[in-house]
C-alpha cells in the first residue's frame, strides 16, 4: 500500500507568485521602451518643425517728408543728405536708401529707407554721418519733417528695386492709401495681382506695397520706372483699368490727394 504524500501548497504558491512578478516586470519594461521611442520621435518632430518654419525677420522701413527747404540752404542740405545716403548704403544692415524730388522741381524732398531690422536702423542713427546730416537738416527746414514707419505685407513680398543707370530720367510714384476696414483684404488681394503684372511691365524698376506699422488699414505704394513714358504705358493696361473699377468705394479718402510723381536724386 502506498501512503499518500502530503501536497506542499506553500511551494506551489511561491512559484506562481514569482512567475507573475516576472511577467509584470517584463510588461513594464516594454511600456517604458515604447514611451521612450514615442518621446524621441516627438522631440525629433518638434525640432524639425522649428527648422522648417523659422520666424521671419521683421524689416524696418521708413517713408519721410522733409517739407519745405529754405532756398539758400538747399545745396548744403542736398550734400549732407547724399553723404548720409552714400555711407548708409555701405552699412551691412541697410537694404536701400533713396532721396526723391518732385518732377516739378519743388523744394519738398522725400526720403525712403529700408533696413534688415530695427537694430540695424538704430545702429545707423549712431553713426557720425547721420548725426552730421541731422544737424544740417535741422537748419534747412522751414517747418518739421514727418515720417511713416512701414511694414512688409506677407502676401506681397518686397522685391529689391532695380537700379537705373540714368536716374535723372526715371519716374517714381508714391501713393498713400487709407482703406476701409472691411475692404482691407480685397485691397491686398487686388494689389498682389497688379504687383505681379507690373513688375513684368516694360521699364519697371520697382512696384512694392507696404502697410503702416501703426495702422493696418493704411498702405504705401512705391513705384519706379525707367522713364515717364513707361509709367504712362502701364496705366493704359487692362489690369490697371480693371483694378480701378474693382476698387471703387474701397477708400476712406481719395488716394490722388496723397500722390507724388518724383525723381531719384540720391546720386
Amino acid at each position: 500500500m502506498m501512503i499518500p504524500q502530503k501536497k506542499n501548497n506553500n511551494g506551489t504558491s511561491h512559484s506562481c507568485l514569482l512567475q507573475n512578478l516576472l511577467l509584470v516586470l517584463a510588461l513594464i519594461a516594454t511600456l517604458l521602451t515604447a514611451c521612450d521611442r514615442r518621446g524621441s520621435r516627438n522631440s525629433n518632430v518638434k525640432n524639425k518643425d522649428t527648422t522648417i518654419n523659422p520666424k521671419k525677420a521683421k524689416t524696418f522701413q521708413e517713408l519721410g517728408f522733409f517739407g519745405n527747404i529754405k532756398e539758400d540752404k538747399w545745396d548744403s542740405f542736398i550734400n549732407a543728405v547724399k553723404n548720409n545716403i552714400a555711407n548708409s548704403r555701405k552699412e551691412p544692415g541697410n537694404l536701400s536708401f533713396s532721396l526723391y524730388r518732385s518732377e516739378n522741381g519743388g523744394l519738398q524732398p522725400i526720403w525712403f529707407e529700408r533696413f534688415k531690422n530695427k537694430d540695424a536702423h538704430n545702429h545707423h542713427k549712431a553713426q557720425h554721418y547721420f548725426k552730421d546730416a541731422i544737424a544740417v537738416i535741422q537748419k534747412s527746414l522751414k517747418g518739421e519733417a514727418r515720417s511713416i514707419e512701414l511694414e512688409e505685407i506677407d502676401k506681397i513680398p518686397v522685391v529689391i528695386p532695380t537700379p537705373s543707370d540714368r536716374p535723372e530720367m526715371t519716374r517714381h510714384v508714391i501713393v498713400l492709401f487709407h482703406v476701409k476696414p472691411e475692404k482691407r483684404q480685397p485691397f491686398i488681394d487686388g494689389m498682389a495681382g497688379v504687383a505681379a503684372q507690373s513688375r513684368q511691365a516694360q521699364g519697371n524698376l520697382e512696384f512694392n506695397i507696404y502697410q503702416y506699422a501703426d495702422d493696418p488699414n493704411k498702405f504705401v505704394l512705391m513705384e519706379g520706372w525707367k522713364n515717364p513714358a513707361d509709367h504712362e504705358a502701364q496705366l493704359k493696361q487692362d489690369y490697371i483699368k480693371r483694378l480701378h473699377v474693382t476698387m471703387v468705394g474701397f477708400f476712406v479718402s481719395n488716394p490722388m490727394d496723397n500722390h507724388w510723381l518724383v525723381k531719384d536724386i540720391s546720386q
